[in-house]
């Protein structure tokens, strides 16, 4: 697993490399959906992955795509809410890059521990 670096920017542009991938990632502050949109860009293949892709509390962004990652939004806060300003992406969200099998694992470890407190 790796966190994204985030700062309290309307617009984030950062270039690493995963999964022996080369990537840039454009993350966005949408003032009118009060919440976070990014393009990533193959820097080998020199095309978009994705652009305007939304992120939301929990839920894996680019699940549906063949790549070995996904990204999840984490609200560290514990609330499991979205962002209410675009400074909750710096002070309480977490940017999550993961495998598949991460998030599944993560997901079924969550489901566990909720039917053992039933």
């Amino acid at each position: 697993m790796y966190i994204i670096q985030t700062t309290y920017d309307d617009v984030l542009e950062q270039t690493f490399t995963l999964y022996d991938m080369n990537l840039r990632l454009t993350l966005r502050f949408n003032t009118v959906l009060v919440g976070y949109q990014f393009d990533l860009f193959d820097i080998n293949n020199n095309q978009y992955i994705t652009t305007n892709k939304g992120l939301s509390v929990g839920s894996p962004a680019l699940i549906e795509f063949d790549l070995p990652f996904v990204f999840v939004l984490y609200d560290k806060s514990g609330l499991g809410i979205n962002a209410i300003t675009k400074n909750d992406l710096h002070n309480r969200m977490q940017l999550l890059i993961m495998t598949k099998d991460e998030y599944r694992e993560t997901i079924r470890a969550s489901f566990r521990t909720e039917n053992r407190q039933s």
